[in-house]
């Protein structure tokens, strides 16, 4: 059954999804739409005329060229954004794939691999500011169950943290190893300081009823500086769902991309 959202997560919707609509810059939230013919991914937002488009996804890329646009106003998922342009693409993308479009040539995007590597001294410490940081809005009786380190270059270390309350730990756990859908986590950038990446699509106050799930989906660079795409959810829900991009080629992580939507 789906829930609808906090009053306090519907205001903060609709005054998010409006901005991120009208200031879309270099990247597109896409997704897949085969009734629109085949070979085809739907972005939501218009294109310039003129300019090359790449979608990207784990393990894939593809040159993407516009064919026309199509109103979102009788779609059941609303985000704020009133028109969404189909794009016809060189290759099809992987099943099930979360793509973004790029407003860039195809040889000038690449993936940058989510290397794991183990380094407990750094697992111990990002334990702790979960535990404690107040903005993270997390319930106060919140579980650690495992985090995974990602090198992305010498100078970016990115981490998701899997959590949990007391009474779900043993049977979430299980789940672990194949990876967990429905895991609260926590994504972070690490350095000097730990930045969340889900900072933009938490509650205005700690909530331990709305958990947000989500991942780090992928890491890309583009004119010389990389990013991450990451995507979140409320865990019990599609009431909202969000894409986000940051910019990390910076002291600290900056936001390039937000559309948030629920139903």
């Amino acid at each position: 059954m789906i829930k609808h959202l906090p009053l306090v997560i519907l205001a903060t919707l609709s005054a998010t999804t409006a901005c991120s609509a009208d200031q879309q810059g270099l990247f597109r939230d896409a997704y897949l739409c085969p009734a629109r013919g085949p070979s085809s991914v739907c972005v939501y937002g218009t294109i310039p005329k003129g300019t090359q488009v790449t979608l990207i996804a784990k393990g894939w890329k593809s040159a993407a060229e516009p064919k026309g646009t199509f109103s979102n106003k009788n779609q059941e998922f609303q985000n704020g954004v009133a028109t969404s342009t189909r794009l016809q693409v060189a290759s099809k993308p992987p099943k099930d794939a979360f793509m973004l479009a790029v407003l860039a040539p195809t040889d000038a995007i690449n993936e940058v691999r989510l290397d794991e590597i183990q380094d407990p001294s750094i697992v111990e410490r990002i334990g702790g500011h979960i535990k404690k940081a107040r903005e993270l809005k997390l319930a106060p009786d919140i579980r650690l169950l495992q985090t995974r380190l990602f090198r992305l270059s010498p100078t970016i270390l990115l981490s998701e943290t899997f959590v949990s309350a007391p009474n779900d730990v043993a049977e979430l756990t299980k789940q672990l190893p194949n990876g967990c859908d429905v895991c609260e986590k926590v994504p972070l950038v690490v350095g000097t300081n730990l930045h969340d990446l889900f900072r933009e699509v938490r509650p205005a106050q700690r909530n331990d009823t709305e958990r947000i799930c989500g991942a780090i989906k992928l890491a890309f660079t583009l004119s010389g500086r990389t990013y991450a795409l990451s995507h979140a959810y409320i865990c019990e829900s599609d009431a909202m769902s969000a894409t986000l991009v940051h910019d990390l080629s910076g002291p600290t992580p900056k936001l390039a991309f937000k559309l948030i939507g629920g139903l």
